[in-house]
């Protein structure tokens, strides 16, 4: 999900709050051509307005405006009446792609629920809970399709800041609440001798082993099915825990007391991996932190994005004698918190 931009400090002005007002416009303009599968029908060689409206069953004039949008954004390119791809959207937009990252886009529920903020901050109370187990099983194996591709280069560079087959081979990862799996298959991948446990609902594991299959790692995995906050995680069982982008969604209780369990989980010396949307201490940016923490407060009971400070308080608590961090060219850098021996 990229990150919202915002005028320097001080500079705010008219035009810039109107572009704001309005910016839901260019998140509608890519979904649009994201549900019409507009950029399948130009790579499947439909490459006029009248040409792409006819596969899409859609208006000739409707067509031509959203391509002419879409180039604008500098997804397509024009020239005459003839559009193409870009590298961009020929790799990450087009549905036959081993890179699409389309799926999130390809319904209106997360536009949806966004669209009842206003109700949503008066009372407090979300418009659903994608924790819960129902929701979940909908929900992630949707989302998970956009965020593998999105994730992969993140999950590469936390495999090697942690050390994934270099400090010691054959490590017993925990992957928690792991969706398609991403950050657990990139320190498999590091430690050609890991064994990763993934841990989510039995409904999202289903695909969780597709994703483990298409990256080789059938004989290497073992699958944990439950609710994180219920599920037995055993006791000193695993070298590495990975809660990638899960926090956010627990809330702080559940979050504590995940951290207290995975401290008993973890083998001596063992680490505890997060990664998570991260406002500074003041809580005044980024922005795509804040903002994030909103999209808790629609789709979650008692989710929340936390601070690095109240990060490190919670893991300290728990019993992590150490807390360090590592840039991982992502929104925020990865948290680590280390187990005494």
């Amino acid at each position: 999900m990229a990150e919202p931009t915002k005028p320097a400090a001080g500079k705010m002005g008219p035009a810039d709050l109107m572009n704001m007002g309005m910016s839901y416009m260019t998140a509608r303009v890519l979904a649009a051509g994201v549900q019409l599968n507009v950029f399948s029908h130009l790579a499947a060689g439909h490459q006029t307005a009248a040409a792409v409206a006819q596969a899409a069953n859609s208006s000739e004039r409707g067509m031509r405006m959203l391509l002419d949008a879409l180039a604008g954004l500098e997804l397509l390119t024009k020239r005459g009446e003839q559009y193409q791809l870009t590298p961009a959207s020929a790799k990450y937009l087009v549905r036959e792609s081993p890179e699409y990252m389309g799926a999130v886009l390809e319904d209106d529920s997360l536009w949806e629920a966004w669209n009842k903020i206003v109700e949503v901050v008066r009372t407090g109370k979300p418009v659903r809970r994608v924790e819960e187990r129902s929701k979940a099983e909908q929900f992630f194996p949707i989302l998970i399709r956009s965020l593998h591709v999105l994730n992969r280069e993140p999950a590469r560079l936390a495999a090697q800041a942690l050390g994934a087959g270099h400090t010691r081979q054959g490590w017993q990862v925990l992957d928690v609440a792991c969706g398609s799996g991403v950050w657990g298959i990139g320190v498999a991948e590091a430690d050609p001798a890991a064994t990763v446990t993934f841990q989510d609902f039995p409904g999202v594991l289903e695909h969780t082993r597709t994703y483990a299959q298409r990256h080789g790692l059938e004989k290497r995995s073992a699958y944990l099915p439950g609710d994180l906050k219920k599920v037995d995680l055993g006791t000193e069982r695993f070298d590495v825990a990975l809660l990638g982008n899960i926090v956010h969604s627990e809330g702080e209780a559940s979050t504590r007391d995940l951290f207290r369990r995975l401290h008993q989980a973890l083998k001596p010396n063992g680490q505890v991996a997060i990664v998570d949307m991260i406002p500074n201490d003041q809580r005044t940016g980024p922005p795509y932190a804040l903002i994030f923490a909103l999209n808790m407060l629609v789709n979650t009971e008692f989710g929340d994005t936390y601070t690095l400070a109240e990060y490190r308080a919670w893991l300290t608590e728990a019993g992590f004698a150490r807390v360090e961090t590592a840039d991982i060219q992502s929104h925020s850098p990865l948290i680590v918190g280390i187990k005494d021996r």
